[in-house]
């Protein structure tokens, strides 16, 4: 069984040798080196005209290697090289010009910064002002807007104030007789009065009026003398004096947020100036 199968094998590689030099083209018909769908070389017209073109690609890099000179570069190296080296030289310009204007405008600081800030918000400016001071206080208050303002956009004005005082009744030792004297004032026809807390000294009392001028105020204790109220008396709040009041015509937002942050005698701060 061996045997035959080695025979077949050794006659099939032998018939396979034959055909495929060509041996057996007769006998076969089928030649191993024959081209598929021969027909088709009958068919073409003029083959000898036809003539086979390079790629595209390698024609034009055929062309552009004949643009540069024999050293490696290209005709129009030069040019762009002069071109590249002149943008340089602008951007380095440009480059020093700005450095040359940060450094200037660095060595100013604060002239700068107001410039911008009087551009930005000179258009919300307005009138603020703080008082009334002594004249001690006043002093002291100006040293400090001088250390956030710049000269000149500060003034001082001088007010007039009134001075006041009262017709008035106590100070009475404790409540209960303060409360005993109004029981008695309330029967008075058309009496108006007010307990008085303020000042300290003249609390745990009664006004029957204010005063701006004490002409006035003795005028009126002798009204109420002759209504029967005979231990009121004119005193003396406060005296008529001039003090100062500090103003700024036209501070800026940015003026105005450095003012809000001073500390100014008696607590007070700036605000809308009064009409």
């Amino acid at each position: 069984m061996l045997r035959s199968l080695v025979l077949i094998l050794l006659i099939v590689n032998a018939a396979f040798f034959a055909w495929s030099q060509g041996w057996l083209n007769q006998m076969v018909g089928v030649q191993p080196n024959a081209q598929h769908e021969p027909q088709r070389l009958s068919q073409q017209i003029h083959a000898d005209k036809i003539v086979v073109l390079a790629p595209k690609g390698a024609d034009d890099a055929t062309d552009k290697l004949g643009e540069y000179d024999a050293d490696g570069s290209s005709p129009g190296a030069n040019t762009v090289a002069s071109a590249a080296a002149s943008e340089a030289a602008a951007v380095a310009s440009a480059a020093t010009s700005t450095a040359t204007t940060a450094s200037a405008a660095g060595s100013m600081p604060g002239k700068a910064t107001v410039a911008s800030s009087s551009s930005d918000d000179s258009k919300d400016s307005k009138c603020v002002e703080a008082g009334p001071f002594s004249a001690t206080e006043f002093a002291s208050a100006e040293a400090n807007v001088r250390h956030v303002l710049p000269a000149g956009s500060w003034s001082g004005n001088t007010v007039s104030i009134q001075g006041l005082w009262l017709v008035y009744m106590g100070p009475y030792s404790d409540a209960d007789m303060l409360e005993r004297k109004q029981a008695e004032l309330r029967r008075i026809k058309g009496l108006n009065f007010e307990e008085v807390r303020t000042p300290a000294n003249l609390a745990m009392g009664i006004s029957l009026g204010r005063y701006n001028k004490q002409d006035d105020a003795d005028a009126a204790l002798l009204t109420f003398r002759n209504r029967g109220i005979r231990t009121a008396k004119v005193v003396n709040v406060r005296p008529t004096m001039d003090v100062q009041v500090l103003k700024v015509p036209k501070a800026s937002v940015s003026m105005q947020v450095a003012l809000a942050g001073l500390k100014l005698p008696q607590g007070k701060g700036f605000s809308a100036c009064r009409p």
